[in-house]
C-alpha cells in the first residue's frame, strides 16, 4: 500500500515542479502572466525605424500626414460617409493602387486586375497596413498610405515586382464592406 501513495506523491511533485519550470512563474517580473505572452511581448518592442532616405522623404512629401500606431502614414483625401467603419472578418471592396515611396513608379492597382478587390479585413488576407488603415475608414473614402516595409512588403520582399525593406505608398478606396 506504501508504493502507490509514494508513486502519487512522486507524480505530483513532479508534475508541480514541471508546471513551474514550463512557465517560468518565478523567472518574469509578472508571475501571474503565462511565458508565451510575455514573449510575445518582448517581440512586440522590437523598435523599427524608418530608413534616413524613407524619413527624408517622408518630411519633404507627407509633412503633417497623421500616423497609425503600427508606424503608416495617411492623409484622407475624400472622407466617407457614415459613422461606420469595417470591424475584423468583414469582406471589404477596395480599389487601390501602389507605388514605391522611393520614385513613385507604379507597380500594381485593382484596375490592373480587373476591378475591385475584396478580401476579408483584419484576418491577414492582405497587407498589415491595409488592415490597419481599413480599420478605421468609413465607406467611400480615400486615403494615400504610406506603408513601411514592416507593414508591406516586409524584408523578402514581393516576386520581382517589390524589394525587400522597401516602404510603398497606396491611393485606397474603401467602395463597401459587409
Amino acid at each position: 500500500m506504501r508504493t502507490p501513495v509514494y508513486l502519487l506523491m512522486l507524480g505530483l511533485m513532479l508534475g508541480t515542479v514541471a508546471i513551474v519550470v514550463r512557465s517560468g512563474i518565478f523567472m518574469r517580473k509578472n508571475p501571474g502572466e503565462p511565458i508565451n505572452a510575455a514573449m510575445r511581448i518582448a517581440l512586440a518592442g522590437v523598435a523599427y525605424q524608418w530608413s534616413e532616405k524613407d524619413a527624408s522623404l517622408l518630411a519633404r512629401d507627407f509633412a503633417g500626414a497623421l500616423e497609425t500606431p503600427g508606424g503608416a502614414r495617411y492623409y484622407i483625401r475624400r472622407p466617407g460617409t457614415g459613422t461606420a467603419s469595417p470591424q475584423a472578418g468583414q469582406l471589404v471592396t477596395i480599389h487601390y493602387e501602389g507605388r514605391f515611396l522611393s520614385n513613385g513608379q507604379k507597380f500594381d492597382s485593382s484596375a490592373d486586375h480587373g476591378g475591385p478587390y475584396n478580401f476579408a479585413v483584419g484576418r491577414n488576407q492582405a497587407l498589415s497596413g491595409w488592415d490597419e488603415a481599413l480599420l478605421t475608414m468609413k465607406k467611400g473614402e480615400r486615403r494615400t498610405v504610406v506603408l513601411p516595409y514592416w507593414l508591406a512588403y516586409g524584408e523578402k520582399g514581393l516576386r520581382n515586382k517589390v524589394r525587400g525593406k522597401q516602404s510603398v505608398v497606396f491611393d485606397l478606396e474603401l467602395v463597401d464592406f459587409r
